[in-house]
């Protein structure tokens, strides 16, 4: 969504529902990006600085970590920030020929920091098979026969 930087000398309010493209998700961690609305204003303040205060409310269709099953991960973004009109970090978000700021990439990067690295709703899977298991060590007293002569050697050691 692009917001003409010449109406911000008022407050722009924004108040609406949005879509992402999904060639944006394509390749994250990301499925899908269900019933997003935004809601906040941007404009300039006293100190001529933009400032951006938007609420994004929504849900994340992210993959279970262990199964790989679809979740749906509430989002709930609060973007408060500023940025001096000549930072080369807003420079990234305009399109000088149009004096257009594109808000999608604001949130888009913030959509992103609120990806978690592993979710899972399952709880009691079974993470055990024969000979393996998964999230816990078993502590073993049995000495793997490939090391039992330096464990000897170590107990030899350690008796003198």
């Amino acid at each position: 969504m692009d917001i003409n930087i010449n109406e911000l000398n008022e407050k722009k309010y924004i108040d609406m529902d949005i879509t992402f493209d999904k060639k944006i998700y394509n390749n994250k961690n990301i499925d899908g990006l269900d019933n997003c609305h935004v809601k906040g204003y941007i404009g300039y303040n006293a100190s001529d600085n933009l400032e951006v205060d938007l609420s994004l409310v929504g849900n994340m269709i992210l993959k279970d970590s262990v199964t790989l099953d679809n979740i749906n991960y509430p989002l709930d973004l609060k973007i408060k920030e500023e940025y001096e009109i000549n930072s080369e970090f807003l420079q990234e978000y305009t399109k000088i020929e149009q004096k257009t700021l594109d808000i999608m990439k604001i949130l888009w990067e913030n959509i992103v920091l609120e990806v978690p690295i592993r979710l899972t709703t399952h709880s009691n899977l079974q993470m055990q098979g024969e000979g393996w298991s998964l999230g816990e060590e078993h502590k073993n007293n049995e000495i793997d026969p490939r090391l039992a002569k330096l464990a000897s050697l170590a107990d030899k050691i350690g008796k003198e």
